[in-house]
């Protein structure tokens, strides 16, 4: 068989791991990662520009490469801190510096620093387009596209947004510029995004008092120490009722058992768990006990919860439990007006609103120029709630006649279309071992080369994309 050309849409965990594991069950082929930042494997969550943002799975348990389980750990001693436990939460950065270290040392990987701005299915294979018009040719794309900035917040006035008082993303530099060092701060939302914006905003000196507003008005729970069991508390046939789910874990905790211990032992079966759920019950359980399920499951490093528990005991951080309805200028500053469960209006003046909602999983609402057009073209469709992409177990995604592709694949936040559970590394470290097994083992009618690039009329001159990386024989 001829050498086949693997393109992937990403440059974060997914599409890096992706790659690696590719690189490592392939001969002959080309694999292409398209992905704007300079360096792989970083992406949103491991580019951070502080180092008090920790991981929140302890060093032990986070390993790349699930067949080596303290790989990690290992790389983490010899390469940042010799004297890193197991059970200490190591800085995000340095997990991404981790990943890119994978990537680095891997053969046969090209990184184009570009954006892709469609693809369109040719023959057996597809053409992908990047932003300045250029095209080169696949066998298979796998979007690897990680996640996208927070839905819109309804109510948010324009002027709030051009003054600069309303920020869209906690991620984004000017977030955090030109703040005064006491100025109040409301965020909408208490989830890992909240926590991780105050663990930023106290590192660059800010003192006043931030304020949290969201419909639960709970923050994730912290890390602790705790003896795992033996066996998951639900074994043999999935319930088929979300209420059997719920069920199963109150009684293990009534027994005595560790709540922690209770939740950590369904991991391993949790998105078998999700599946086997009709979808009234998959719905059922993201009305009623999703945040529920967030708040115990994503939990917080211990460091970090000392830090949240301790703004919370001396009033610098304060809840407030409602449902936002606008965000309005009030003199030199912004006035957030939510709705409490009791129908009482919650009034909370600030000089920055920061939306924290979490990832934007309406995938035909993000601002994708690729993803818009993969919708048109009926080669993508949504999952069955109506968010992220729908998926085969293999990654396959499913286009608008029902069929799956056997040109365009998933890895990553995207399948939570399907998924419960899709953004944590075990997750997507075992995503990415099946996308490359699956890709190996496939056999492509026909092959393309990803030097074969064609011109825009326009851009006589040739591409402006930098190639970076590695590329050469596998060893």
């Amino acid at each position: 068989m001829r050498g086949q050309t693997y393109v992937i849409i990403g440059g974060g965990l997914s599409g890096t791991l992706t790659a690696y594991h590719l690189a490592r069950r392939t001969v002959k082929t080309r694999i292409v990662i398209v992905e704007p930042r300079p360096s792989l494997g970083l992406g949103l969550a491991y580019s951070t520009p502080t180092m008090r943002h920790l991981l929140n799975v302890p060093a032990g348990k986070i390993s790349a490469l699930s067949h080596e389980p303290t790989h990690f750990l290992d790389w983490i001693r010899k390469n940042y801190d010799s004297a890193m436990t197991e059970a200490d939460f190591a800085p995000r950065t340095v997990f991404g510096r981790y990943i890119k270290s994978l990537i680095t040392a891997t053969a046969g990987i090209r990184h184009l620093r570009t954006t892709v701005r469609d693809v369109r299915l040719e023959g057996a294979g597809a053409v992908v387009t990047l932003v300045n018009g250029r095209t080169l040719t696949a066998d298979a794309v796998v979007l690897a596209t990680g996640n996208f900035d927070p839905a819109p917040l309804k109510g948010v006035s324009e002027e709030a947004t051009e003054r600069g008082l309303y920020c869209h993303s906690a991620w984004d530099d000017a977030t955090y510029a030109n703040l005064t060092p006491d100025a109040p701060v409301t965020l909408i939302g208490t989830g890992l995004t909240a926590v991780d914006v105050i663990v930023r905003l106290r590192e660059i000196g800010h003192l006043g008092v931030i304020t949290a507003i969201s419909r639960h008005g709970v923050f994730p729970k912290r890390h602790a120490r705790y003896v795992p069991l033996a066996e998951g508390v639900i074994t043999g046939t999935p319930p088929a009722k979300a209420r059997g789910l719920l069920h199963a874990v109150h009684e293990a905790i009534r027994s005595g058992m560790s709540w922690r211990a209770v939740v950590d032992s369904l991991r391993a079966r949790t998105n078998q768990l999700w599946l086997a759920l009709p979808l009234a019950e998959q719905q059922r359980f993201r009305r009623h006990l999703q945040r529920h399920w967030e708040v115990v499951r994503h939990r917080m490093a211990p460091p970090i919860a000392d830090v949240i528990e301790t703004e919370l005991a001396v009033g610098a951080l304060v809840i407030r439990r409602g449902s936002l309805e606008d965000v309005v200028l009030e003199g030199d500053g912004a006035r957030v007006n939510a709705r409490a469960a009791t129908g009482e209006t919650l009034q909370v003046t600030a000089q920055r609103v920061i939306n924290c909602t979490g990832p934007n999983m309406n995938y035909r609402r993000v601002g994708s120029a690729l993803l818009e057009s993969l919708f048109a073209q009926g080669l993508v469709t949504a999952g069955p709630h109506g968010g992220g992409l729908w998926s085969d177990q293999d990654g396959a995604l499913r286009s608008s006649d029902g069929s799956f592709s056997k040109v365009l694949f998933n890895v990553g936040p995207g399948r939570q279309g399907t998924l419960l559970e899709s953004i944590a590394v075990p997750e997507l470290r075992d995503q990415a071992v099946m996308m490359a097994d699956r890709l190996a083992a496939q056999r492509w009618a026909t092959s393309a080369s990803v030097s074969s690039f064609t011109r825009a009329p326009h851009d006589p001159e040739g591409p402006d994309v930098r190639l970076s990386g590695v590329a050469g024989r596998r060893p």
